[in-house]
């Protein structure tokens, strides 16, 4: 104790506590600054590690698949006839389809569903085989659409899953069910089927432990290399040795693999680059998971099943079988398993096939990023974002005037509310078409929050003022309160937290006045620009709506050179003049649409957590900017009192 008063004593001596007070807008900055760095040096030698299987009954690999060159004619077969009934409606294909189906041996059922939004009836095949060394307790599913999610007729995974259907009847090692689900679409027809197995359903076969879900919309014998996908809505993903399971097997059988949208040049490269490049690729995907395609593996997320999309990608690389060599020795690896997937990770962040991240490693970047709100809100408290004085008084920034701190926690809880009713209401919109969704999110979202921006330097020429502690509280609690919604929120979804604490880092730095002065409202609505949620919704619905491809950023980094830039330069201005113009406002709105119906689709709540978090919280401190504070005595520094 006496070290502790030795050392206080010399800290108030020297001055030091204040001088640290100074530069909180600066430890605010560096925070946000080293999160960014910290999150791009896990891709450095030593930081990153190599995946390997932590359940060792699966056995990846480990038996010998006869799904070989005798089961490629009845693939053909099945191919062909895929083929004659694509101008077949769907009623009738799926007669055929169960005919086959039943003739294996398979106990089939429909599940009839209403697509909400274009009130298409869109029944659901699906059929189970109850293994006879099983006891109906566990399944494993394999669900091939026949459409993908491009809208591509599903001929090649058709035709495979009816192959591998049988073949699956054929052996007698199997302990665990094995159920075929083919619906019309892989989004919210899939889903529907997924609630409905675990709600209403007669006709089941045991809690499902894995899900793979085949798109291969080709009708050649060869594919190029297979595509895996893996993130789940609300930060959910499936369990890593899943995934290395599917991984090992593909090596096994000389078919190269690619996550987070590798492009094919880039399966055969582990460079410093491509590590950054799929890691920010992750992440965005995992953000995006229920808001952007609620497809494929997505559908089952919420019920604790392991689900992975297969996707095979054109080329002559490798022949179909193959691909179903992957698919059946993955079920046998599930089949080894005598409990639900439990050893290896739920939580982590891949940077390649062969390279991953724990949540040990990555989760210091959201907390540092989330952290800089927190020491914003204590700059805010001891009035160190008043731009019109010079000192802090300790003393008087330890006592808030009662009246102003009641009427800025009302402030903070009507617009939180306001802003949460807003999320509910247009969540109980949906479904709609998204065209439906454009006026509501120019007109009723977009408008009115760059309108209150550009508005707001106008209301300091008003006679309007309100006290200082008003303004130093209405920003700490909102500063607070979105800090500490983040630290909560990385535990569940580190990308959802990780991106919205980037983005809204400039709220950090508003700060508020007694006068007009134009240099500092200029910088506030500088400030507010960048961090306000309507922008970042515009800039990625056009990333999204372009299709904007980060490798093209990755290759002009690691091989920069002048005519390559000048290149892409070039590329970019002549995508800009052969875009129409309404393309430029589809993405937003199309990105719009799946936020707001997120939620009702698949319960994904990334709406609804900008709505009470992000939202509030920017229009707080647009309040704080735009309002000056009354000029006091307590706002002028000592130094001028003495003069």
């Amino acid at each position: 104790m006496g070290l502790l008063e030795t050392v206080h004593r010399k800290l108030v001596k020297t001055g030091a506590i204040l001088k640290l007070l100074h530069m909180l807008p600066r430890i605010s900055l560096l925070l946000t600054l080293f999160s960014i760095i910290f999150m791009v040096s896990l891709a450095m030698d030593g930081q990153y590690r190599n995946t390997y299987i932590s359940e060792n009954a699966l056995m990846p690999g480990q038996a010998h698949s006869f799904f070989r060159e005798s089961e490629w004619n009845h693939v053909r077969g099945f191919r062909n006839e895929i083929v004659n009934m694509m101008n077949d409606n769907l009623n009738d294909r799926n007669l055929k389809i169960e005919q086959l189906l039943i003739s294996m041996g398979y106990k089939t059922n429909i599940l009839n569903y209403t697509d909400p939004i274009t009130g298409i009836e869109k029944p659901t095949l699906y059929a189970i085989y109850h293994v006879p060394k099983g006891d109906d307790t566990e399944a494993m599913v394999l669900a091939t659409p026949w459409f993908n999610r491009d809208g591509e007729l599903n001929v090649g995974a058709m035709s495979l899953t009816l192959g591998l259907s049988r073949y699956f009847r054929r052996l007698s090692i199997w302990a665990k069910n094995i159920i075929i689900v083919i619906p019309e679409d892989s989004g919210s027809t899939l889903r529907n089927w997924v609630d409905a197995y675990h709600t209403t359903l007669d006709n089941t076969g045991g809690s499902i432990e894995s899900a793979l879900v085949l798109d291969c919309p080709t009708s050649s014998d060869y594919i190029g290399y297979i595509e895996i996908e893996y993130s789940g809505v609300n930060g959910q993903l499936p369990n890593l040795d899943l995934f290395n399971t599917v991984v090992q097997i593909c090596d096994n059988e000389n078919i190269k693999a690619s996550v987070n949208n590798a492009p094919y040049g880039q399966l055969w490269t582990n460079d410093f680059y491509s590590r950054v490049n799929s890691l920010f690729n992750g992440i965005f995907e995992i953000a995006s998971a229920g808001v952007l395609d609620v497809c494929d593996a997505q559908s089952f997320s919420g019920w604790n099943i392991q689900a992975l999309t297969i996707r095979a990608k054109e080329g002559d690389r490798t022949d179909i079988t193959s691909f179903g060599r992957v698919i059946d020795n993955t079920f046998r690896s599930v089949n080894n398993l005598l409990e639900k997937f439990h050893q290896s990770f739920f939580f982590y962040l891949l940077m390649g096939t062969r390279q991953f991240v724990s949540v040990g490693m990555y989760l210091p970047a959201s907390a540092m990023s989330a952290f800089a709100f927190v020491v914003a809100s204590a700059n805010a408290w001891i009035g160190g974002n008043n731009s019109t004085i010079n000192s802090i008084n300790l003393n008087n920034s330890a006592i808030f005037n009662t009246t102003s701190l009641i009427l800025a926690a009302i402030t903070a809880i009507l617009v939180t509310s306001c802003t949460v009713g807003f999320g509910l209401y247009t969540s109980t919109l949906s479904p709609r078409p998204d065209a439906e969704f454009t006026d509501i999110m120019y007109h009723w979202f977009a408008l009115p929050l760059f309108a209150l921006l550009f508005l707001s330097p106008f209301i300091s020429l008003t006679k309007l003022r309100v006290n200082s502690d008003y303004s130093r509280a209405l920003s700490s609690i909102s500063l607070f309160f979105l800090g500490y919604t983040l630290v909560g929120l990385m535990i569940l979804n580190f990308a959802l937290s990780f991106i919205i604490s980037i983005c809204a880092a400039p709220l950090c730095f508003i700060k508020f006045d007694s006068k007009f002065v134009l240099k500092e409202k200029l910088r506030n609505l500088i400030l507010l620009f960048l961090s306000c949620p309507a922008l970042w919704l515009l800039i990625f619905g056009f990333a999204y709506g372009f299709g904007f491809n980060t490798d093209r950023i990755r290759n002009l980094v690691q091989y920069f050179e002048y005519p390559l830039l000048q290149r892409e330069i070039q590329h970019l201005l002549d995508t800009f003049e052969q875009t129409p113009l309404e393309r430029w406002f589809d993405g937003p709105v199309k990105l719009f649409a799946g936020l707001v119906s997120g939620y009702s689709k698949i319960q994904c709540f990334t709406w609804l957590f900008i709505c009470f978090t992000w939202i509030p919280v920017w229009i707080n401190m647009l309040i704080v900017s735009c309002i000056p504070i009354k000029s006091t005595a307590s706002s002028v520094s000592p130094e001028k009192k003495n003069q």
